[in-house]
């Protein structure tokens, strides 16, 4: 597979890659020292995404043609009416305690049918939690439009029917079964019986956050979603290259909802890491264009003009609503580097990533990332390169050879020279 080397090294760390992409399997998980944010969440898509879960799934239909129920015995005293099988031994003996010409007095054995068996109340509870995953689950709600998660859309109306609709489930009570219950249950001579209880365990263990460290690897090594986008996997290399040298790190789950990758403490400071993202709310990578039409250069004043020129005719002829922004940026790689007591900022180090062998697009990326490090603000809307916070530039290439790879606060890194430092 084309770029194997460079999936096999992203796998390896970021296994909270949840955007658009498709399922690697058996991605090979090496790195040992991990910490992972909303871990829960994460096994939780694991969990719903594994085969054994969708093979269970899959098969209820037919299985739960076969589901076992027991019968339960009463013995009843009644008068008048009869119902069951008449005891008559007991009856009379009941007669001579009670009044031995009353021929209406009768001790009765009530046989019910029951489905409340161990086997499967562990069926009813794993069904309930199920249905909850695959319908009510905010997180696992988010992956409902990505191609990696059809099997589990295709296959979730089995659990609905299962649950709502099949008339032997309806007669199985839905409480809480013990784990005791539970281990019993996975030697059960039944396959639906065995899957619900090993299925129902994992999910115990997953919501009392019980795992060992090896669990954890057998569980997230099932598979890594793949980038769909080639430079996306190329941009979430150089991440890793700078993840490597952090032993301390804690990853986040990459959902669409979240950029922040990873974070990780050095001496006074955190610093944190965000991929594709504008950053936290310390700094700001927008400039208004009221700062276009307060500057007396003749050349601004007619890109203030220009500005909006342009948003007036795009209102006419396209109906798009006016932007106030005449520039808006959103660096590949974005540091924060923040003094933990006072929770201001001490640095920026702004990546740009360009997947290239070529001079000319190298530097229409160099080209970029001075414009970031000139125009990031802090805050308040002030140049942070007006100001104290030391902001470092960093350019990760193709192949290509660079004379020189630093120079002043910009560094350039390539395939070729794969050394990165923030």
């Amino acid at each position: 597979m084309k770029f194997e080397w460079m999936i096999s090294e992203v796998s390896n760390y970021l296994y909270g890659y949840l955007k658009d992409g498709v399922v690697q399997i058996d991605s090979v998980v090496h790195h040992a020292d991990f910490t992972i944010d909303r871990l829960q969440d994460l096994l939780k898509l694991r969990f719903i995404k594994n085969d054994r879960t969708i093979t269970f799934m899959k098969s209820l239909e037919k299985e739960l043609a076969s589901i076992k129920s027991s019968t339960d015995s009463s013995t009843l005293e009644s008068y008048y009416e009869v119902r069951g099988e008449i005891l008559w031994e007991e009856t009379l003996h009941r007669r001579l305690q009670t009044n031995p010409k009353d021929h209406y007095r009768f001790i009765t054995r009530e046989t019910e049918r029951t489905f409340n068996t161990d086997e499967n109340l562990v069926l009813k509870e794993l069904l309930s939690k199920l249905y909850v995953y695959c319908y009510d689950d905010q997180f696992l709600n988010l992956f409902t439009t990505r191609p990696w998660y059809e099997e589990i859309l295709k296959n979730r109306s089995n659990v609905e029917d299962a649950l709502y609709h099949n008339i032997y489930i309806a007669k199985i009570d839905k409480r809480r079964v013990s784990d005791r219950i539970i281990n019993k249950t996975k030697s059960h001579r039944k396959k639906i019986y065995r899957e619900a209880a090993i299925l129902l365990y994992f999910i115990r263990k997953l919501e009392q956050g019980d795992f060992t460290s090896d669990h954890l690897k057998d569980v997230l090594h099932e598979f890594f979603i793949l980038p769909a986008n080639e430079d996306v996997l190329f941009e979430l290399y150089w991440i890793v290259q700078i993840l490597k040298k952090q032993n301390n790190a804690v990853y986040y789950l990459m959902d669409g909802t979240n950029s922040k990758v990873a974070s990780w403490a050095e001496g006074d400071y955190d610093f944190h890491l965000y991929h594709d993202s504008a950053g936290s709310n310390l700094v700001r990578f927008s400039v208004h264009s009221d700062e276009l039409a307060e500057s007396g250069n003749p050349y601004l004043v007619h890109e203030s003009q220009s500005f909006y020129k342009y948003n007036q005719l795009a209102q006419t002829f396209f109906n798009q609503e006016k932007s106030l922004n005449y520039w808006r940026g959103r660096p590949d790689i974005l540091i924060e580097k923040v003094h933990r007591q006072s929770q201001r900022l001490a640095g920026l180090t702004i990546g740009e990533i360009k997947n290239t062998q070529s001079i000319n697009y190298a530097s229409k990326g160099l080209s970029e990332l001075v414009s970031y490090m000139h125009l990031v603000k802090d805050k308040d809307g002030q140049y942070l390169i007006d100001s104290d916070v030391s902001i470092k530039g960093l350019l990760c290439l193709g192949e290509i050879e660079v004379d020189g790879v630093e120079h002043e606060n910009v560094k350039v890194a390539s395939l070729y020279n794969r050394e990165v430092t923030v």
